[in-house]
């Protein structure tokens, strides 16, 4: 995947966590029952978006680690 395609989709998980935290979607989830791990479901949910944006923007920075690298050893020869 180039690097733009990437970054695209890095925005676009991004933006979907942002637009499933705040209203109007997220009082269709924001309840107190079921209890996931010992939390309430809200709360569950809202670590689950950051853990998603953490993974996928984790996953971009080591693809791009590894790319930029592959050019610094394509320009030292």
């Amino acid at each position: 995947m180039s690097f733009q395609k990437r970054h695209r989709v890095g925005f676009w998980v991004a933006f979907a966590v942002l637009l499933l935290s705040i209203w109007p979607l997220y009082p269709w989830i924001a309840g107190i029952r079921p209890l996931v791990l010992g939390m309430p479901f809200s709360m569950f949910w809202l670590v689950l978006m950051i853990a998603a944006v953490f993974f996928t923007f984790l996953t971009l920075f080591t693809k791009d680690r590894k790319d930029d690298e592959a050019l610094d050893r394509e320009y030292q020869k």
